[in-house]
């Protein structure tokens, strides 16, 4: 028996469960809102929250960064193996499981309450930890210029376009979120829309990642398949 792992079944085996993701966060938005006054909150609403931590949405993102993580790694040990620079992805791998790791333990979550009660941040920078994450994120895109330059022309779109809507979830619209959420009269529906696409955008990036990455190997070393024995 064959199993063979490919590129756009993989794709689309992770936007399905996004969408689910998406569709039970936002019948959990609906209960809310025909259920007023919250008293008694179903545990399915909160297990499957996009903007709360420890559910089920954040697992599915940790294993996203953990597997863009394995991939990484695994692309880094076979250009290595043909004596062929290797650094670069190896450091990627890296800073995905920082990701991933930051993602369970929501690192940059308590980050924000130290920067904001230490800088008395507001606005678009109410939630904190964009300052310096953002800053991170462009010192790493200058570091890795020329790394994106050099790859193929596909994984080179494919990185970039992945990054760019990961980085608009995950600071652009968590900054708009900031802003909207601190600003007197703001509609807690308006909020959750903002936070659905925000997440929604996250978990998508990850996925054109993965699927990047899974094109770059199948070309560039060798097709996705095993033999398994019964």
């Amino acid at each position: 028996m064959y199993i063979v792992i490919s590129p756009g079944g993989t794709l689309k085996a992770l936007l399905g469960i996004i969408l689910f993701l998406v569709i039970a966060s936002s019948l959990g938005v609906a209960w809310f809102i025909a259920y007023p006054p919250v008293e008694r909150v179903p545990l399915w609403v909160n297990l499957f929250n996009l903007n709360l931590e420890a559910n089920i949405p954040t697992l599915f993102s940790s294993l996203q960064l953990l597997a863009a993580s394995c991939l990484l790694f695994g692309i880094a040990h076979c250009h290595r193996a043909k004596q062929q620079a290797s650094f670069s992805w190896y450091l990627l791998g890296v800073i995905f499981i920082g990701l991933a790791i930051d993602e369970t333990a929501a690192l940059h979550e308590n980050l924000t309450v130290y920067l904001r009660s230490t800088l008395g941040t507001s606005g678009y920078f109410y939630y904190a930890w964009v300052i310096p994450y953002g800053l991170a994120a462009l010192l790493l895109a200058v570091l890795f210029a020329n790394f994106l330059l050099r790859l193929p022309r596909a994984t080179g779109v494919g990185f970039v376009v992945a990054g760019g809507l990961y980085l608009t979830g995950s600071l652009g619209l968590e900054m708009l979120a900031g802003k909207y959420i601190s600003s007197p009269g703001a509609q807690e529906i308006t909020y959750s829309l903002l936070y659905t696409v925000e997440e929604t955008f996250e978990m998508l990036g990850i996925a054109l990642f993965i699927y990047a990455l899974l094109k770059y190997i199948t070309r560039t070393f060798v097709q996705l398949d095993y033999s398994v024995r019964g």
